[in-house]
């Protein structure tokens, strides 16, 4: 075994296959005991970092304190301080500041294995690694090591604070990069081998995906990417001073405002943050550029990309609320307008005019569903496709769930992609169609067969092509899975014309 692993794992001697049998792990903090499974071990609740409280809340994150003895590494750690989230996604586990955890999947079987980060989403204010539907288990059996983790979230992870608190506005980034840096120093003890890691997560977690390929700080600590339903949105530092003040406002903080933060109640700080959504920010720093600034000054991470996005993305917001549940067009591209931003002239010919009811309303779901996640996802893809194999994918298969009005919704291809589909709640979300097993398998092996070889192709799906900017072949996950040459055309086309990308 010992010459499968990275040298510097040998040199230190972590590694055994005493140690991977009984899920014992020597890290460079201290020793860990995980659950033994006849094909699967599990480490939770690991700190990849110190606790994030007292002086150094708002500070980058610092390596973790050694122990001594052998720490339990059997429990989730707890959940980063967060309000409520959607109904569907909500989150369960008890909340601490002192959350910088991850947790490890891994074969019981000696690796080098290859290694799947996973990031979750929760539009960077919510969330978790320890969620049902992200278990492990299923990529460990299959060869792949998975660990999730945890971040800071919203004012904890993204309030900028300016030159008082250097990287203050993006450290939930920067503690995934020091969960990365983790990972590359000690995933060797674990099975899994450092130079074959690739960095996967949905919606904010897709962002933060996209983040880390601009992030200095990031280089090297990853080979390959899988983006789910991102939105690249960022802030630049006026932005973001802008809406730190209106927390110091609702707070009545004057002077020192860093130390009157650290001072403040977790729950009333996140009392005052009253924002659904976190944005990374701009600072020159930690993040020099935006995604597509990056990409077009040929600055980004030249790596395979596996990238898509869910047909009917916005209907996860929209629904299962009353709001939207009106015969009046006006209310409803009024409603559009607030929650999605304004519909242009051109905007309003294909997807509003001559339309009322149901007709208007999925009108509005398309044209949500393309702006916010299926163009950015594309024009990502086009972009890299110059630099690196990219695969492109849209989730088409529709829920039955709440006499299927999610459809395809935001979130839908999660239990499909972790092959966690009779997870406890799942069924809420998915419904209990009998074809769900047969998605799981297809979308489960890509995803697999990407962290291994850097290619999603598995002959459980029909042959996908990489991307390209003239074809677009696109891998469409519904019961019966088919390429199609760019399905999106006319409504992507439209999208170019009018150049409405963040």
């Amino acid at each position: 075994m010992a010459e499968l692993l990275p040298s510097h794992t040998r040199r230190k001697g972590l590694v055994s296959i005493s140690d991977v049998a009984q899920a014992r792990a020597l890290t460079a903090a201290g020793r860990l005991q995980g659950e033994h499974g006849r094909d699967v071990n599990v480490w939770r609740g690991v700190p990849y970092a110190r606790p994030p409280v007292g002086p150094l809340r708002f500070a980058p994150p610092e390596p973790p304190q050694p122990w001594s003895g052998v720490r339990d590494a059997t429990h989730f750690g707890a959940v980063a301080p967060q309000v409520p989230s959607h109904p569907l996604l909500a989150e369960d586990g008890p909340q601490s500041e002192d959350c910088l955890t991850l947790n490890v999947w891994a074969p019981a079987s000696p690796g080098p294995h290859p290694v799947l980060v996973w990031i979750h989403g929760g539009a960077l204010v919510t969330g978790s690694g320890r969620r049902p539907t992200y278990d492990g288990t299923s990529f460990a059996r299959h060869g792949v090591v998975l660990v999730t983790l945890n971040y800071r979230l919203g004012p904890l992870g993204f309030l900028y604070l300016g030159e008082a608190a250097p990287g203050s506005a993006n450290v939930g980034l920067l503690d995934q990069v020091a969960a990365l840096t983790w990972i590359a120093r000690n995933i060797g003890t674990f099975g899994g081998d450092p130079g074959r890691v690739t960095v996967a997560g949905e919606s904010a977690g897709a962002l933060s995906v996209a983040t880390l390929l601009c992030m200095p700080a990031a280089r090297g600590l990853f080979q390959q990417a899988i983006l789910e339903s991102f939105i690249p949105v960022y802030r630049d530092r006026a932005q973001a001073d802008r809406d730190t003040r209106q927390v110091l406002d609702r707070l009545a903080i004057r002077g020192d405002a860093l130390s009157a933060l650290r001072a403040t109640p977790v729950e009333t700080l996140l009392a005052a943050y009253q924002r659904g959504v976190a944005w990374p920010t701009v600072d020159g720093t930690t993040l020099p550029q935006t995604l597509w600034e990056t990409i077009a000054s040929g600055r980004s991470m030249k790596v395979p990309l596996l990238v898509g996005s869910n047909k009917d993305e916005i209907r996860l917001w929209s629904a299962l609320d009353p709001a939207w549940h009106t015969d009046d067009p006006k209310k409803l591209v009024a409603l559009f307008e607030q929650t999605w931003g304004p519909i242009t002239a051109v905007e309003h010919t294909h997807y509003v005019a001559g339309r009322g009811g149901p007709d208007l309303f999925n009108g509005l779901m398309q044209l949500g569903t393309m702006r916010a996640f299926q163009f950015p996802a594309q024009r990502l893809a086009a972009a890299q496709a110059h630099e690196a194999p990219t695969w492109v994918y849209r989730f088409d298969w529709e829920s039955p769930a709440f006499d299927g009005r999610l459809k395809a919704c935001h979130a839908m291809e999660l239990p499909f992609v972790f092959n966690t589909w009779d997870a406890p709640g799942t069924e809420l979300l998915t419904g209990s169609s009998p074809d769900r097993s047969h998605l799981a398998d297809q979308m489960h092996q890509a995803w697999i067969a990407f962290a291994q070889h850097g290619d999603p192709n598995t002959p459980a799906l029909p042959l996908w092509p990489p991307y390209d900017a003239g074809m677009r072949p696109t891998m469409l996950f519904a019961s019966e899975s088919r390429v199609a040459e760019d399905p999106d055309a006319a409504a992507r086309q439209l999208q170019e014309q009018l150049q409405t990308v963040p």
